[in-house]
Formats: structure tokens, sequence, C-alpha cells
């Protein structure tokens, strides 16, 4: 797993999928790292393989039980997907399902000729030094999301885009869960600003309703307590 220093590597939703399935991980953390393992495939008897990438291959990804376990996650988690294309058109290339991920609910991976966060801004340092546009290196490197439809935050999304894929609070949702799942994969959310605001319009609404949720049980405590219940004994 590439990554930029250790401690944000161990942060890749890419490890959960890989630790899930018992293979250990290397952490590549220096820009060179990526480019020598594009060479090297192989280590004695262990073959090398970057758990960044789309279509992680681990060994079962051809039997039929393991293709009709993602058509059928696929199908039902077709409104988020369809939903996430939409809104994150421009920053991925497309949204898919992923069965590797457990404790995340999703994770930004690269295409099989795509290169790492890491190496993009390098070559994005090195494209400006040289008075080069780096407008083609964000565009040939849009990153594919995988979410964890068995992510509570996942579902979550789900049932508002099903309620209402309209509100900005669906939209905020679901850009929020691309903004993590950028920056736990390596990448830099981009407009810091307006992450904030979707941060603090979510907590603004949590608080309202919980809010909400206290004024209600104490209306219905004073209402006990106004109309007792008294036994009537003739």
């Amino acid at each position: 797993v590439c990554g930029d220093g250790r401690e944000n590597t161990a942060m890749s939703p890419a490890i959960e999928k890989l630790e899930s399935r018992g293979f250990e991980v290397l952490f590549a953390t220096e820009p060179l790292d990526e480019i020598m393992f594009e060479s090297l495939r192989s280590y004695k008897d262990f073959d090398l393989v970057d758990g960044t990438k789309e279509d992680l291959r681990l060994g079962d990804e051809d039997s039929e039980e393991k293709q009709k376990k993602i058509d059928d996650m696929t199908k039902d988690c077709k409104g988020v997907i369809d939903y996430l294309e939409t809104l994150l058109a421009g920053k991925v290339q497309k949204v898919k399902v992923s069965d590797l991920l457990t404790n995340s609910p999703g994770a930004l991976v690269q295409s099989a000729y795509g290169v790492s966060p890491t190496m993009q801004r390098y070559m994005r340092t090195q494209t400006v030094a040289s008075g080069g546009d780096v407008s083609e290196l964000d565009s040939m490197n849009q990153a594919v999301l995988e979410i964890n439809p068995n992510h509570p935050i996942v579902q979550d999304l789900d049932r508002m885009v099903k309620a209402d894929k309209e509100a900005p609070e669906t939209g905020n949702f679901g850009q929020l869960l691309y903004d993590v799942a950028a920056m736990t994969s390596g990448y830099e959310v981009s407009d810091m600003g307006d992450f904030a605001k979707r941060v603090m319009n979510m907590m603004s609404t949590k608080a309202s309703d919980d809010i909400v949720k206290d004024a209600e049980v104490e209306s219905k405590l004073e209402e006990e307590i106004a109309t007792p219940d008294v036994e009537v004994i003739e």
C-alpha cells in the first residue's frame, strides 16, 4: 500500500481489505517506491499486489458465488450508486460496491494504470516546476469510489436517497462520504472551507434533532404528571 508516511498510510481502507483475508501489508511510503514496485511483481514465493488498485484480485474473483454476491450487492445499492455518480461527476470515474471493506464506509482506488495520490502530488510538483499544465494529470487520475453496502453510513445514505434525493442534507451526506473516503485513502480535500461547512451543517442538524427529541420527552412527562393515573373505587 502506497502512502505519504507510515502514519498516514496506516489509515488506508486498503489495509483492512487485505488484512481481512489474512494477507500481510507492506507499506511503500516514498514516492519512488511506487515506481520500483511497478517492476517488482514478486519476491521469492510471494506475489506483490497493489492493494489500492481497482478490481483487487485475491484468488476467489472468478468463482460464481463471488460474482453472484457482487451482482446482488450492486443491484441492492443501485440507487446509491447512481446518486453518487451524479453527485460526484468530474471527481470519480465511477462508483461500485466492494465486499472487501470491513470497517470503512468507502475507499478511493485507482484504475489499473492510475497512480497513488502520493505519486500524483509528486508529479504535480514536478509539472508545476517545469511550467507544465497540471489539468491533464487531474483528468488522467480520477479515482474509483468503492462503497461498503454493509456499513451503517452507506445504509443511511440509501434511506436518504429513497426518501428525498433532492434534499440538501442528502447531498451533504453523500459528499461527506466521499470526503472521508478521500482523506483516509490519502487524497487531499480540495476545498476545506466547503468541507467544514458540511461538517457543521451535519452537527447542527444532529443537535436540532436531539433538542426536538428532548422537548418531546419533556412534554410527555409533563402530560403524565398533569394527568396521573387515578384508580376510581365505586
